[in-house]
């Protein structure tokens, strides 16, 4: 998910047509990540995530998909892997 509304051909990005919340709800991720499916500027939300070190969904990676890869949100604890 990205501040900026349009793709640099001017279409209006799929982030842009839905509510905020839905990035940033673990009982919504799959709508999050179908919202961010194709569209131009994922990789550029997926970078901005993990270079800012974001929380919630970004160009559809989640926070503990980034936390994975070695990019934690600020104050990132790895949850218990008997919890998950």
């Amino acid at each position: 998910m990205t501040r900026r509304q349009h793709s640099p051909d001017g279409q209006l990005v799929p982030c842009a047509r839905v509510e905020p919340e839905v990035f940033h709800s673990d009982e919504l991720v799959g709508l999050a990540k179908s919202t961010c499916a194709g569209c131009p500027l994922g990789e550029a939300c997926r970078l901005r995530a993990r270079t800012n070190r974001e929380w919630g969904t970004w160009g559809g990676e989640t926070s503990r998909e980034r936390a994975n890869a070695g990019y934690a949100p600020h104050g990132w604890t790895r949850p218990n892997p008997a919890a998950l």
